[in-house]
Formats: structure tokens, sequence, C-alpha cells
């Protein structure tokens, strides 16, 4: 077990909701014991949705974002790409600004809060967003001496129910967390917060996938639920 009461958890979205959809479950069980949490949105944008009004702005999300940061008690976070330039594109930005952003420029960077755990999306996404991420995540946390730059001894790529659509090789899922009914009741809950992205039925962002899915993770390692990561690097 790696004890979380001192654990800092740094998670790389590319958009608001990723990290609740990927480590709700996670962000709970740091924050019951003791630890803190840092979120860096990368692109925060006009998101076309399924309202009567067809979209939602960047100050609906920004309410958003708010009222998730509040209930996850979440210690910081930094938006480094507001507006619609990069939002969903986030693909046509050099990696280098990307990769600045996550290790020395954002207010959450690896320099400013010295994470013990990253978490940022997987290779494999077919989302495009979603590769930049990883690809500049992996980056950012290559090894060198401390003197030069912050080390962090976990990397983990998270999992969405939507990642089983992809034409790229998937990367194997091995690093388990465990969740208890309060760790997946905020999760679903943070996610419903998430008015314009949350949607119903069998969607994957649905709050119903979202619990069959823990559910599913928790009984193929034997507890009630769990989320799953891919684990780039755990140094002890």
């Amino acid at each position: 077990m790696i004890p979380l009461n001192n654990a800092r958890l740094l998670i790389i979205a590319p958009h608001p909701d990723d990290e609740v959809l990927g480590c709700g479950g996670l962000i709970s069980r740091i924050k019951s014991a003791g630890g803190k949490i840092y979120i860096l949105f990368l692109t925060l944008g006009t998101t076309s949705d399924y309202s009567a009004r067809g979209s939602s702005t960047v100050s609906m999300r920004r309410k958003e974002i708010l009222q998730v940061m509040n209930l996850l008690k979440v210690d910081d976070y930094d938006i480094a790409f507001p507006g619609d330039k990069y939002h969903l594109k986030l693909d046509s930005l050099p990696s280098r600004d990307i990769i600045e952003a996550i290790e020395t420029k954002s207010k959450v960077s690896l320099k400013k809060v010295a994470p013990t755990i990253i978490a940022s999306t997987q290779f494999s996404d077919y989302n495009q967003d979603h590769r930049a991420a990883a690809a500049s995540t992996i980056a950012a946390t290559r090894p060198a001496p401390p003197k030069l730059k912050t080390f962090v001894p976990l990397v983990l790529g998270y999992e969405f129910a939507a990642n089983s659509w992809s034409v790229f090789n998937p990367q194997p899922l091995n690093f388990y967390v465990s969740l208890t009914k309060e760790d997946l009741d905020i999760k679903i809950k943070a996610m419903k917060y998430y008015t314009s992205q949350i949607r119903s039925g069998t969607h994957t962002r649905s709050a119903k996938t979202i619990e069959y899915l823990a559910k599913l993770r928790g009984a193929q390692i034997g507890c009630f639920a769990a989320e799953v990561f891919y684990c780039y690097r755990f140094f002890l």
C-alpha cells in the first residue's frame, strides 16, 4: 500500500471533466487521507452539447469547474490555454508550450507543487487533445538530476470508458486504486456538477457508465470498486 497522507497529486486534464472521469475516486482517496490535489486544465473553450442552447460558454464552464473544485476540495488549479484558439485543437499547439506549462509556467506546475504523483491521459486515446496531453506529460516527467528539475516518483495514465474505442494499441492497465462507496459517490456527484458534459443512459459520460466501470474494475481486483491506470513509472 502507498501512504496517501503526504501525497501530492497533480492531474493533467485536457478538458474540464477529464479529471473526474479518470481520477475522481483517487482524488477522494487522497483528500480523505490528508493529501493535496492540484489540477492543470490544458484548455477551456466553448463546447457543443445537447442542451437547448446547443453549446456551453467559457463562463458557464468556469462556474462548473468552481463547483467541482469546491466539492472535491482541490487545493489549487490552473487553466493553461483558455479560450477557443486551442480548445479541441491541442494537437495544433507546439508540444513545447504544453510541456513548459506542465514543467514550470503554470501555477500548479511540477516546479511549483512538486507532486509525488502525476496522472494524465493515455497515448492510445482516440481524442487528439488527450494524446497531446499524454505525450507532453511524459516529456515533462523525463528523468533528470533533482537540481535540474522536479522528479515525480509515480507517473500514471488514467482511464475513460471511451478508451475502448481506438485504432492505437492500448496500454496495459496495471495499477488499481480501490474505492469505497463514498469515493464512488463523490466521483459521480462531481461529474453531475459538469451539467454541460454529463450524459444519460449508456453514454460513456453517464453516471451509470461511471458506476458500472468502477464496479467492473473493482471486481477484477476483488474490491467494491476501483479506478485503473497505466503505470509509466513507480519509483521507490
